[in-house]
This record gives C-alpha cells, sequence and structure tokens, in this order.
C-alpha cells in the first residue's frame, strides 16, 4: 500500500508547476486551459495572493467580470502589496465601473474607504510608532530644557506646539489601526453573478427588496443552507444565494 502511494505521490504536481502552466497557458491565451490549471494551484494553496491575481486576470479575459473583481480583492486582503492585483483592480473597477445602487453610506464606511482600504495596516503601525517617538523625544527635550532653566533660574521655555502635534498624529494613527483591526473582523464578499435578487427570506420565490449588480462589495451576515444574509452598506439587507457571492474576507 505504501509504494502504491508513493508511486502516485511522483505524479503529483505541486502548486507552482500548476501555476507555471496555467501562466504559460495564459501567455499562450489558452484562457480555458489557464483558468484550469490556475484553479488546481489555488486548490492547492489557497491562500497565494499571485495565484488568485492570476486567476482574477484569466476570468476577466473570459468575460467573467465580477468574478475577477471578487477574486482580486480576496487577493488584496491576504496581502494589500500586490501591485498587480492593485493596478488590475484599478483598471477594471475604472475602465468597467460597476453600476451602484443607490445609497446613503454611513461615516464608519465613508472612512474606510478612503483611509482604510487603500492604506495597509503595517503603514499605520509604523506612521503611529514614529508620532509616538517623535513626540517622546521632543517632550522628553523640553522637560530637560524647562529644568535646566529652573536650574539656572532663567525664563521657563514655552512649551513647543511640536510635541502636541505629534500626540495628536500618534493619538489619529492608534485610532487607525485599531479601525483597521476591527475591520478585518467584519465578513464581507463580492456578488461575482451579473445580477442577484436580493430577497426578503432565503428559499426560491421569496419577496425580492432589489437586484444588486455583481461586483457589488456586501457584508456577510449569517448563512442557512444554500442561502446567506447579506448587507449591501447603506442599504438594505436581505438573503441571496451563496453561490452569487465570493467571500473576500
Amino acid at each position: 500500500m505504501i509504494l502504491i502511494l508513493a508511486y502516485f505521490g511522483a505524479f503529483a504536481q505541486s502548486s507552482t508547476e500548476f501555476f507555471i502552466q496555467g501562466t504559460q497557458a495564459y501567455l499562450s491565451k489558452d484562457y480555458k486551459k489557464a483558468q484550469e490549471l490556475f484553479q488546481k494551484s489555488l486548490d492547492q494553496d489557497p491562500h497565494n495572493a499571485t495565484v488568485l491575481t492570476n486567476l482574477a486576470l484569466t476570468e476577466f479575459q473570459l468575460g467573467q467580470r465580477p468574478l475577477a473583481i471578487g477574486l482580486l480583492r480576496k487577493a488584496l486582503n491576504l496581502d494589500p502589496e500586490v501591485s498587480t492585483a492593485q493596478a488590475t483592480l484599478h483598471f477594471i473597477l475604472s475602465e468597467h465601473p460597476i453600476r451602484e445602487v443607490p445609497r446613503t453610506l454611513n461615516t464608519y464606511e465613508t472612512l474606510r474607504g478612503q483611509l482604510l482600504q487603500p492604506i495597509p495596516l503595517p503603514a499605520y503601525l509604523v506612521l503611529s510608532a514614529l508620532a509616538f517617538l517623535c513626540a517622546g523625544w521632543t517632550l522628553i527635550s523640553y522637560v530637560g530644557r524647562r529644568k535646566k532653566a529652573l536650574d539656572e533660574e532663567r525664563a521657563l521655555p514655552a512649551f513647543p506646539l511640536v510635541p502636541t502635534l505629534l500626540a495628536v498624529m500618534c493619538v489619529v494613527f492608534s485610532g487607525l489601526v485599531l479601525l483597521k483591526l476591527y475591520d478585518s473582523t467584519i465578513l464581507r464578499g463580492t456578488i461575482v453573478t451579473d445580477t442577484v435578487s436580493l430577497q426578503t427570506a432565503p428559499g426560491e420565490n421569496q419577496v425580492a427588496i432589489m437586484e444588486l449588480p455583481g461586483g457589488v462589495e456586501v457584508q456577510i451576515r449569517a448563512d442557512q443552507g444554500d442561502w446567506v444574509q447579506v448587507t449591501y452598506p447603506g442599504s438594505a439587507t436581505g438573503w441571496i444565494k451563496k453561490s452569487s457571492v465570493l467571500m473576500t474576507r
């Protein structure tokens, strides 16, 4: 039995091998084959942002724009520094904008779109640490000058504005770090079909609330069998088929 397993194991291809073959197929414009190979690579290494990005590029070439958007969002969630995923997502959304449903975003979602999504967590951690260190250094320097002035019975130095500004910056960046951590706990997904009906309840032939276009991002609230409850931020909450949404976080 061990010999049989070893024999078949010798023919098993690694994720890297599937990826290389998929890349060759993509460059040859055999997108169907590339899709199959990248999917096999992803099955073996589901958290590889580069494989997700290449699969997204392939799906886009095959006309699956919503799925490509979802795959790119998932790749960037795993590794925000993948420049190809960033550039591709920007290109798709600028050249083929999502048909947004009218909604009113709350303050948090607006802040998320402008400050949380574009900048990775490590950047805010570094900025927060630098602001804290600089504020501490300038404050210690001020305390030293104040003590020296008292010892020499001279006029006390004016309290510097710089430590105050740096302390405020430290608080702001620390707050953004906490918000990034909080945002990472929210389950989100992308609608990967052309449209999907948002319903009042799970199951077929339920009352429809609205039609959600492919590519929009939703929050995942609950799941029940083949259905998931989602919220379209700034709009409604309802149920959609699980197969129509790709979990991106």
